[in-house]
C-alpha cells in the first residue's frame, strides 16, 4: 500500500465522524440561542385601576421578542422576560409609554 492510499482509507473512514461532531456543535449552537433571555423589571407609571395591568401586559406583549410579562399593580411593576437580539428595554419601554404608561427600569432600594 503506498501512502496516498492509507491515507484516503483514513479520510474516507474519519468523516463520518468529523460531520457527527460538526452537526453536534451546530445543534449546541442552536439551543444557546433558542435559550437567550433577559429579564427586566419596569417601574409603572399612571396605574391607577385594573385595566392599567391589562393594558401594560398587552403593550408589552405586541413587542416582538417578549416571552413572558407579569404586571403587579400592588406594587406597579412589570416583569419581563424577553430576547435581547429581538429587542431591547428601551423598545418595552417605549411600548408602555405608547400606551399611556411611562416606565422606567426599576433600581433596587
Amino acid at each position: 500500500m503506498t501512502i496516498k492510499t492509507v491515507c484516503l482509507i483514513l479520510s474516507l473512514l474519519a468523516t463520518p465522524l468529523l460531520m457527527q461532531t460538526a452537526s453536534a456543535e451546530a445543534t449546541a449552537v442552536s439551543v444557546q440561542n433558542k435559550n437567550s433571555s433577559q429579564s427586566v423589571t419596569l417601574d409603572m407609571q399612571n396605574m391607577t385601576c385594573a385595566m392599567c395591568k391589562v393594558t401594560i401586559k398587552k403593550a408589552l406583549q405586541g413587542v416582538e421578542g417578549v416571552q413572558k410579562v407579569s404586571v403587579d399593580g400592588d406594587s406597579k411593576i412589570a416583569d419581563v422576560t424577553f430576547d435581547p437580539q429581538k429587542t431591547s428595554i428601551e423598545a418595552l419601554i417605549k411600548a408602555t409609554t405608547n400606551a399611556g404608561y411611562p416606565a422606567t427600569v426599576h433600581q433596587p432600594k
